[in-house]
């Protein structure tokens, strides 16, 4: 088997989870077109992005998880919904041409960018009903997520920082918690539906993971205001990618 692939697949984890983990993600984005360049069909690119994306999930989660910005009001909620969508998204998946949808999805992103400025004084009332907005939203987010890939959960920084009180961190933090349970379900229904490569995936997930962990301890260290910045550049990337890919 020629190595250069999986060579190519372990830095662009490593890189893509460095930034995936400073800015909360859509970084992961980027490992599409790449896995595409190395000789995968577009299904199997996503699929096996969902590899990848257990490295990015499991490495911030390992960095968060003892730093206290995990809200877990958030994951209680979102749990159950998570685990639902990834037992249900493999046989979505098998009939879904997603090129569309993404193209939406990345004109939202685009326009989403500006509300990360939002002080958070400005959105301080989180009533029943904005919360409950909240949690249909990340609910659909979720589902997208699961179809279409990285870049698309980007979507749930803006919900949980518009709608569910929390700041850049936090959100970031409690989407790893969350992906680490929708990730592996969904990841495990497309194995077995033959979309995952592998060998490619296992390149991708050991750098991911790694980066994503780094990533993770350089947010935590560089607070909110960087993150903030760091989201902004990540997520219109990640909505320029969607649109012209």
């Amino acid at each position: 088997m020629d190595l250069l692939p999986i060579i190519l697949l372990f830095f662009g984890g490593l890189i893509t989870g460095v930034l995936s983990g400073i800015s909360g993600g859509g970084a992961g984005m980027l490992m599409i077109p790449l896995m595409i360049a190395v000789g995968l069909s577009p299904q199997q690119a996503v699929a096996t992005g969902k590899m990848s994306a257990l490295g990015s999930a499991f490495g911030g989660l390992s960095a968060f998880r003892k730093s206290g910005h995990i809200r877990k009001d958030i994951v209680k909620v979102m749990l159950p919904i998570a685990i639902v969508i990834g037992l249900l998204t493999p046989f979505i998946f098998i009939k879904l041409d997603g090129e569309i949808m993404q193209k939406i999805i990345g004109v939202i992103l685009l326009l989403m960018i500006p509300t990360l400025f939002i002080r958070k004084k400005t959105s301080a009332t989180h009533g029943i009903r904005r919360k409950g907005l909240g949690y249909v939203l990340y609910g659909l987010i979720l589902t997208l997520q699961s179809l279409f890939g990285s870049g698309v959960g980007s979507l749930s920084l803006f919900v949980q920082t518009l709608l569910l009180g929390t700041s850049k961190i936090e959100a970031n933090a409690t989407k790893r918690a969350i992906t680490a349970i929708l990730t592996p379900l969904t990841f495990i229904g497309l194995l077995l539906a033959g979309f995952v490569h592998i060998v490619y995936g296992a390149s991708a997930i050991t750098g991911s993971f790694m980066g994503t962990h780094l990533g993770s301890k350089i947010a935590i260290k560089r607070g909110d205001t960087f993150v903030t910045y760091a989201m902004a550049v990540v997520v219109g990337l990640s909505a320029l990618l969607l649109l012209f890919m």
